[in-house]
């Protein structure tokens, strides 16, 4: 990718980019570095842009795959503020923030294909063609993916995580 593609790519995308990661992340300042990250990896990568999509869709998705990619990481530096919060949420009643802290475990306690669905389905309200038109999968995985969705999430919410990251080891591959 040439110097110039790249600055014509910033201008008419970088918006779109910090939106995005605003929007998972819940942050500015997180936000703004994400940004860069796509960016640099658009430096690194931009010959594996196939032209299959649009370039929109392109950064859309290595947005959230980063943002989830963030969320996880953040999830291992701050694990014990996750347990805090879990025992001292279970006798309180939820409010908005309480809500998007719980949002934000759910996506780091997830498998990443999960998450990703979860995200266009239900922060961005896309449909399952849509989601399956990104993703290169057929439309029924989308169905089945967001169910599964549905089940581990309520598990992890209504006090029955055990039951949730049971589920999650068994659908885990074993490694060599």
């Amino acid at each position: 990718m040439t110097p110039s593609q790249l600055e014509a790519l910033y201008r008419r995308y970088g918006s779109l980019v910090l939106r995005r990661a605003r929007s998972i992340l819940g942050s500015d300042d997180l936000a703004n570095d994400l940004m860069q990250e796509v960016f640099l990896r658009v430096i690194r990568r931009g010959d594996s842009f196939r032209g299959d999509a649009s370039p929109s869709t392109w950064l859309y998705r290595i947005t959230t795959n980063l943002c989830l990619n963030r969320l996880r990481d953040e999830k291992r530096r701050h694990l014990k503020l996750v347990a805090q919060h879990t025992s001292s949420a279970s006798t309180e009643k939820k409010g908005g923030q309480d809500l998007r802290i719980d949002l934000r475990r759910l996506l780091e306690e997830l498998p990443k294909e999960l998450s990703e669905v979860a995200i266009y389905y239900h922060l961005d309200g896309m449909d399952q063609k849509e989601i399956a038109e990104i993703l290169a999968v057929p439309r029924r995985t989308i169905g089945h993916r967001l169910e599964r969705f549905a089940k581990l999430a309520k598990q992890l919410l209504q006090k029955e995580p055990q039951a949730a990251l049971d589920e999650l080891r068994r659908a885990q591959p074993e490694a060599p």
